[in-house]
């Protein structure tokens, strides 16, 4: 409990708010399951990563033999899946940099340019779920290792995949028949859910992680993933950040310069009464962690400002 409050005072020494210009809302709640969560997050990357033709979906049905290396094999959402979604987005955010460079200021180079900032994203937040991944394999694996030195029996799973062992491959996969039949290249091939690391990971189908247990995930961890979800794929248009010192620093992006006057102001006139609104909850929640253990967030404050 000491550690939590300390991590949470820590996070209210700046507050973020960001107001993006979302498509086809569904108004639909954050899934409870996390597994949910995750695996529904990597499929937003995945499709949007489809979208802009750097990589294709298994499902796509036109995958030839040219497309090795650019199909995505773990259609999960765990430790696996992400590392590819974020080696993907390496690659296409390198493709975009390059075209950006020899490009006019044009309304296709603000295209590419918005593009490339979302890929970034991508990579950024893959990488970050990927931490969360290994730390919980780390603990796990820390916890079965007491374990063994009490006398128990228990077996440490590993912490990585071998790509080239062939009962990886979704051999009920209509491109596992394209392999045997029509030479397509393995690397085309998707892989099977990896139910053997299920205590740590999430690269289930949705059988297998209707079954597995809830995930361990600390509140920092809950914390990224709600974020990454709530932004998703989509452009942030205004932000605003706060600083417990009094800083505040606003970023406007040319998409919203772009706009007609009168949607300028429905966006501005959001995002003011969202500073508003989280300001007040900011300063209410502030209060009742320095009544709960004022002596822990004095000593990180004092930390931050001396």
């Amino acid at each position: 409990m000491p550690d939590f409050i300390k991590n949470l005072a820590s996070d209210l020494l700046r507050l973020e708010v960001n107001t993006i210009i979302k498509q086809n809302m569904t108004a639909e709640k954050i899934p409870a399951n996390k597994r949910v969560l995750l695996r529904r997050l990597a499929d937003s990357y995945r499709e949007a990563l489809a979208d802009y033709e750097v990589a294709k979906l298994p499902e796509d049905g036109d995958i030839i033999p040219t497309d090795a290396g650019r199909v995505f094999r773990w259609r999960y959402g765990g430790q696996f899946s992400f590392q590819e979604i974020s080696g993907v987005a390496k690659q296409a955010a390198e493709s975009l940099e390059a075209q950006l460079a020899n490009l006019p200021d044009t309304p296709e180079k603000a295209d590419l340019s918005n593009r490339h900032k979302i890929v970034l994203r991508i990579r950024s937040q893959s990488s970050n779920i990927v931490g969360v991944f290994k730390m919980m394999y780390r603990n796990l694996k820390l916890s079965l290792e007491e374990q063994q030195k009490a006398g128990a029996t228990v077996t440490i799973p590993n912490g990585f995949f071998d790509e080239e062992k062939e009962d990886l491959l979704d051999k009920e996969h209509y491109l596992f028949s394209q392999m045997s039949n029509q030479g397509l290249p393995r690397e085309c091939v998707p892989f099977v859910s990896h139910w053997a690391s299920r205590d740590w990971n999430n690269d289930l189908d949705w059988t297998d992680l209707n079954r597995a247990p809830e995930l361990d995930l600390t509140p920092d961890s809950l914390s990224l993933l709600y974020k990454a979800y709530e932004i998703g794929t989509e452009q942030i248009v205004l932000q605003t950040v706060i600083q417990i010192e009094g800083d505040v620093t606003s970023y406007i992006t040319p998409t919203y310069l772009g706009l007609p006057d009168q949607y300028k102001d429905i966006v501005m006139g959001i995002h003011n009464r969202s500073i508003v609104t989280s300001t007040q909850f900011w300063g209410a929640l502030f209060s009742t962690i320095v009544n709960l253990a004022g002596r822990t967030f004095n000593e990180i404050f004092r930390r931050r400002t001396g």
